[in-house]
């Protein structure tokens, strides 16, 4: 048990895939880095939906012997508190268009007294034209809003922004690309010093500022027009307006990435495009007497109407393509390369900032692209760039649905000091890592060997993804028996399990199995684990079948491998090592006998680790299935057992032994708007509770003690199913339950959910988008005529932005245990935010207590979206740890632990 009136939460993992977009993931400075502290390690940046996830490495023990391994976690989220744009209705794709960062990108900081600056400044650009900055200074991050399109009637989506910190440390010249064309901002230390204008009016794609070794600041954008793909390129400087210079013209298609080189003496730009080539520049200044005359301005503004610049057509090898006059000197630009290899777009080039000690030569770049592969270009003696490694695969199960296979990289990123590590972001949203294997060190230091043989040498080990749902999560569930993973489910057509291991930052969560990777969105899920059967799971999808899964012998040495615990060891002879999914994506099978495809693609980076990479996620962690429930017409929506609702310490009451399942469906009609009742053990359905309900129901809850179901949906009706004595159902085929209460009207809106106290199996809650939770009480007449007694009405404390109302509360759930005697009730909200309230269990009305609040998670902790629902932990003893899982249409799981200064 619990005391304690001050209660603090930690967040212990986010698991979100990264934003489909080839912008959304950069690497930044480590505070330990900034601190000239020997562990120089960059940090990870990726967005997910509206957020911003900071990922660095932990070191985590494998078994029960001293094996170590690196992980990457999310310790730290960043939420936006911009909101989307209003929408008009000559706007109509941006309606139904998602609002999420698109873009996001690391401020270079100047030189402040001959010292670098300490802050850390991000720019993050959003689909519906938002632009913001976060500001660390310390552990301390400050989020900035330099354009908001709120008040507009509809904001064009930032595909690119880029930006450099002025002199003054404070200033910020920022350039956001879009459909609409290219915008200079520019931002002093307040509002009003604000200014942007229009650069390009052609559709970009790209920009970046560089300083080249002449100490001349460049700005490059890069077009994605029908047929002016060019890179532009202006002079900067300081807040003055940039001075246009040229463009540099040869690439087909649109324009899609730029990377400058860091270890030569001269300047070398690589630039990939969709029309799957790479082109390298390079910029070399020298002394010009004619620095002097400038070229016209042009104000910049390019339109499609015309090219203001002269096509490059008739030069010869070797010529300049371009002159940018500075001062007394003039850089030269000049094509060095053209780099052909990939067979569809290129998304991201990156130089290796420390190439020589590896492969002898002073310009190595890498490539990603949607084929699939990222390529390591190296220059040949004979002056020819060839493609000398290919690094990863991307994909899992060629052909199968996008769970699994995953298309392609989209950007491609390197750890900036010395190139220990590379990252890869796969269409999926996974951030795949790998590094180079330096086993054989002292053979790549011969002097003889080719730059082709010194690849062969150092090959790229594949090591832990970063992983998660890349689709709104509809559902989560805790494994029933001891709560040792987490289950969630999404509209990605994925399930998958994550499991706790200790590290050297606290507790990790690693997705270490996707037991279903389905052609359809997965609505509901619930976890059957028993002690007599382990790692049993139902889960329901539009597909209006439910599906019952069984673990394999390998998921299990893999959960004991993860998280060695006496709970998780179990015989594991009587199941299938691996379960396979046939070439028609329909059930996963125990053999391979069926049809079953594997991945036959060539090119995958040795495995480095031991824990599953994304590809074994999506293929070989599949669990068989065992089982289909039939009866419903219509798409599953909701999924609950008895099990779920024993989350505590099994007391005196008691409890029936019987596993039941209950479900729902999305109702069109009163016929289909009713619950099943399940016995999956003899995989049939017991009993359809009609007349309950008019129209879907989206909440189910069992009673602790299984003698009771509750109900609530869209016609804001609240039903209570009570079950039947043995004597009752042996005498009559009157059925297993009984609609003994309902309460019509209980709120004024929807009711989204409902949650039995997992003590007292004659309390529970209940949330509507009404803003309000009712707690009730079930009470026994003397003629034993059941009611359900409302017993306290609160609202969160959050109010709407929109009505100045209290926000809509969309899922509740009861600690499985007390607090100072009462009941700690988690409240879950529309705009993502969450709240901890303290709940007095009393029986009937005339209390002097009332709910308190106690409460709120920060807010850079929350979702960025609704929350879908709130699942605690099972706890099976009196130690008082506390934790709970979230889930969220914004792609997210987070997992928090409670903890009260006093315990008892």
């Amino acid at each position: 048990m619990m005391g304690s009136n001050e209660l603090s939460c930690q967040m212990l993992h986010h698991g979100a895939s990264a934003s489909s977009s080839s912008k959304g993931v950069i690497l930044i400075p480590s505070i330990e880095s900034l601190s000239k502290s020997p562990a120089k390690q960059c940090e990870i940046v990726y967005s997910s939906d509206s957020i911003l996830n900071i990922v660095r490495p932990a070191t985590i023990q494998l078994g029960k012997n001293d094996s170590k391994e690196t992980i990457w976690t999310v310790y730290e989220t960043l939420r936006t508190s911009t909101k989307a744009s209003i929408t008009s209705s000559n706007a109509v794709s941006t309606v139904t268009a998602r609002r999420e960062i698109t873009c996001v990108s690391l401020v270079d900081t100047p030189k402040l007294d001959g010292a670098v600056n300490d802050r850390t400044v991000l720019l993050c650009g959003f689909s519906d034209g938002t632009l913001t900055s976060w500001i660390r200074s310390g552990n301390i991050w400050k989020e900035r809003i330099l354009v908001n399109d709120c008040d507009k009637e509809y904001g064009r989506s930032i595909t690119d922004v880029g930006g450099i910190l002025l002199e003054d440390g404070i200033g910020v010249i920022a350039v956001s690309c879009s459909s609409g064309g290219a915008d200079y901002h520019s931002f002093g230390d307040n509002p009003f010093s604000s200014s942007t204008f229009s650069l390009i009016q052609l559709p970009t794609n790209v920009v970046r500022f560089q300083t080249l070794q002449s100490k001349t600041t460049l700005l490059l954008i890069g077009t994605a027009a029908p047929r002016h793909n060019k890179i532009h390129i202006y002079r900067c400087g300081g807040q003055d307006r940039p001075t246009y210079c040229g463009s540099l013209a040869g690439h087909e298609d649109w324009i899609s990435c730029f990377d400058w080189s860091r270890t030569t003496a001269l300047d070398y730009l690589a630039s990939g495009s969709q029309d799957a080539r790479i082109r390298l520049w390079k910029f070399e200044a020298k002394y010009n007497e004619r620095a002097a005359i400038e070229p016209n301005d042009l104000d910049g503004k390019l339109s499609d109407d015309e090219s203001r610049v002269e096509e490059s057509w008739g030069l010869g090898e070797g010529e300049s393509r371009l002159e940018i006059f500075h001062d007394t000197r003039a850089t030269l630009v000049y094509l060095e390369a053209l780099l052909i290899g990939h067979e569809e777009p290129v998304t991201s080039v990156t130089w290796h900032p420390c190439p020589q000690s590896i492969y002898g030569r002073d310009l190595i770049l890498i490539s990603s692209s949607m084929d699939r592969t990222m390529l390591v270009w190296g220059e040949h003696e004979s002056g020819i760039w060839t493609p000398i490694s290919r690094v990863g695969s991307a994909g899992g199960i060629l052909g199968g649905s996008v769970g699994s296979s995953l298309l392609g990289f989209l950007n491609t990123q390197i750890e900036p000091t010395n190139g220990s590590w590379l990252l890869g972001h796969g269409y999926g949203g996974a951030l795949h890592i790998f590094s180079p294997d330096l086993s054989q060190g002292e053979s790549v230091m011969d002097g003889t060997l080719s730059v082709e043989e010194r690849a062969s040498l150092v090959p790229w080990k594949a090591m832990t993804c970063v992983t998660g749902h890349f689709d709104g999560i509809t559902d989560l569930c805790w494994e029933a028996e001891f709560g040792s993973y987490l289950i969630t489910v999404s509209n990605d057509q994925t399930c998958r399990i994550w499991a706790p291991s200790q590290a050297d930052l606290g507790d990790a969560w690693i997705e270490i199995a996707r037991p279903q990777v389905h052609g359809y969105g997965i609505n509901a899920v619930a976890s059957l684990s028993t002690a007599d059967h382990r790692h049993l799971l139902i889960s329901g999808a539009d597909e209006k079948e439910i599906r019952v899964f069984d673990a394999t012998a390998g998921f299990v040495k893999c959960l004991d491998m993860v998280s060695p615990d006496s709970s998780n060891e179990e015989d594991t002879a009587n199941r299938v090592e691996r379960a396979f999914i046939p070439s028609l994506g329909l059930s996963n099978k125990a053999t391979a006998a069926d049809g079953a495809e594997e991945d036959t693609s060539i090119g995958f980076s040795k495995s480095g680790s031991k824990l599953p990479l994304e590809r074994d996620l999506g293929s070989v962690s599949l669990w068989p299935e065992v089982a289909k429930l039939y009866g419903h017409t219509s798409e599953v929506a909701r999924l609950t057992s008895t099990l779920e609702a024993r989350s505590c310490k099994v007391n005196d009451s008691p409890v029936y032994s019987d596993v039941l399942v209950a479900s729902s469906a999305k109702a069109r009609d009163v016929e289909t708007a009713c619950v099943r009742i399940w016995d999956v053990k003899e995989n049939r359905c017991l009993q359809v509770l009609a007349g309950g309900h008019k129209s879907t129901v989206v909440a189910l809850c069992f009673s602790p003690d299984g003698r009771y179901l509750v109900s609530s949906g869209k016609d804001r009706r609240l039903c209570l199913w009570g079950k039947r004595s043995q004597e009752s159902q042996e005498s009559g085929s009157q059925g297993l339950f009984h609609l003994c209460a309902a309460v019509d009207s209980s709120h004024k809106r929807i009711v989204w959910g409902a949650h039995f106290c997992p003590y007292d199996s004659s309390t529970f809650a209940s949330c509507s988008r009404d803003g309000s939770v009712k707690i009730w009480n079930i009470c026994t007449s003397e003629s034993g005529h059941k009611t359900m007694e409302k017993v306290f009405q609160f609202n969160p404390t959050t109010l709407s932005t929109a009505t100045d109302k209290p926000e809509s509360v969309t899922t509740v759930a009861f600690a499985p245990c007390q607090l100072n005697g009462n009941a700690l009730l988690a409240l879950g909200l529309e705009n993502g935010l969450m709240e901890l309230w303290r709940v007095p269990i009393i029986k009937g009305r005339g209390s002097e207590l009332f709910p308190e609040f106690l409460h709120s998670i920060p807010h850079q902790q929350c979702h960025a979206s609704t929350v879908k629902k709130i699942a605690w932990r099972p706890c099976r003893d009196d130690s008082g740890t506390l934790v709970f899982a979230t889930c969220s249409s914004d792609n997210g799981c987070r997992i928090f632990k409670v903890s009260s200064s006093n315990k008892r």
